[in-house]
């Protein structure tokens, strides 16, 4: 210790010291503690950058749906005056439910008619309807069906997600002669 101190002064060393633990301090105060800031700050950003990406994904989304939304709404649906299907109609009512189906991108799997629904002088006709599609388009053929002149009832009314679209199965009743 004779030997360092007669190489370097008294005076020096401790400015050395001083300086040592200055420059320790300052690495354990600012530069440890901004670095830990600064990857914080990079996580926000890459966050805040992620969520700006989803946001411009979106937009195309929320703008359809906004259009859609603005859109002004028919209030009531529309109403048909009720008259009774003739027997010699029926094979009519099946091409037009194919063609209404057809319009709101739906596809008709199965169309059966009860025959024994069918058997009587005055009554009601029985058919089931199963559909694939989206349920937008289903909507609007439920909306659509509404105005058949002979409707009578829509019941049990299935829907099921199948893969890629869902699968509708409807009862429905038409007043016949």
């Amino acid at each position: 210790m004779k030997k360092l101190l007669s190489i370097f002064p008294t005076e020096s060393l401790i400015y050395f010291l001083i300086c040592g633990a200055g420059v320790l301090v300052f690495v354990f105060l600012i530069i440890i503690p901004t670095q830990k800031t600064s990857a914080e700050l990079d996580k926000d950003i890459k966050r805040t950058g992620d969520r700006v990406e989803e946001q411009r994904i979106l937009a195309p989304v929320f703008q359809s749906l906004l259009k859609r939304a603005k859109k002004k709404k028919q209030t009531e649906l529309p109403s048909t005056p009720k008259v009774y299907l003739d027997r010699a109609d029926i094979s009519k009512v099946s091409e037009n439910l194919q063609e209404m189906a057809f319009r709101h991108g739906l596809k008709i799997q199965d169309l059966n008619t009860d025959v024994t629904s069918a058997i009587g002088k005055r009554g009601y006709l029985r058919m089931r309807i199963n559909l694939t599609g989206d349920f937008m388009g289903f909507r609007d053929f439920l909306v659509d069906l509404g105005t058949i002149p002979s409707l009578e009832i829509m019941e049990d009314m299935q829907i099921r997600a199948i893969e890629g679209s869902r699968e509708f199965k409807l009862n429905i009743w038409l007043a016949q002669k």
